[in-house]
């Protein structure tokens, strides 16, 4: 008798366990084929940079409500890698929701200064050390370098004069501070300031911190007791001193 209600008893989990995974199985099958009717795009934007808006986002995933197409993980994969082929698109990841909705998030590749050519179209340059392109819909203000070594410093895609621009704008200080770098072919550089109309001699890219640690009493301490504009040229090009003139 015992054996009997227990067999009965594995019946019925059985039986019960089928069905789980019968309605499993529908619930994906119906999840799969949903159509999306609904897109929820997220840009994620650094700094307010729009170099990417909700209709690129669409026209690149070639999405058109009106065909409906079906969701299926290949389809949204397509998309991802679509999406990633934009110059100003580090990262993508579409997915969806049992309601149907399609959700579509970007992450923006993040420039961190404009690359001034003389023989060529300007760049960006971005804090992953990439050269991109202009945007017709978006200009970013970014810190302007100029002069004979840009051409340089897009052929290394590192190196210490990088190291120096990502310095300046991950320091938001130095990022409100310096308003453009000019870099000879030797890779001497002449910093220009947002304010004031010093030209302050940095030097090779070299003893960055020390340099910037001697600039910061510059403008902590003698600009804000001598004023803005009364020395032309300040210098901390070498080994523990700073010039003001």
């Amino acid at each position: 008798m015992t054996s009997k209600s227990s067999l009965m008893q594995s019946l019925k989990i059985g039986v019960a366990f089928v069905l789980l995974l019968g309605a499993i199985g529908f619930a994906e099958k119906k999840h799969s084929s949903r159509v999306f009717d609904l897109v929820d795009v997220k840009i994620h934007n650094q700094n307010d940079n729009y170099f990417i808006l909700e209709e690129d986002v669409l026209a690149m995933i070639e999405f058109d409500q009106n065909v409906g197409d079906q969701i299926t993980a290949e389809s949204m994969t397509a998309m991802e890698s679509r999406l990633l082929n934009h110059d100003f698109i580090e990262e993508a990841q579409v997915y969806r929701n049992l309601k149907g909705r399609l959700t579509i998030e970007i992450k923006q590749i993040t420039p961190i200064a404009r690359l001034v050519r003389s023989n060529d179209p300007d760049a960006y340059l971005s804090d992953r050390g990439e050269v991109l392109p202009l945007s017709d819909q978006f200009s970013a203000r970014v810190l302007l370098v100029t002069g004979e070594y840009t051409d340089t410093i897009i052929e290394e895609k590192s190196g210490e004069v990088i190291k120096l621009i990502d310095f300046i704008y991950q320091d938001p200080f130095w990022r409100a501070q310096i308003a453009q770098l000019d870099i000879d072919k030797s890779g001497d550089i002449v910093m220009y300031p947002q304010v004031g109309m010093q030209r302050i001699e940095f030097g090779i890219a070299e003893n960055i911190e020390s340099k910037f640690s001697r600039l910061d009493t510059f403008f902590q301490q003698i600009l804000p007791k001598k004023g803005w504009n009364e020395y032309d040229r300040v210098s901390v090009k070498y080994t523990d001193q700073i010039v003001c003139e």
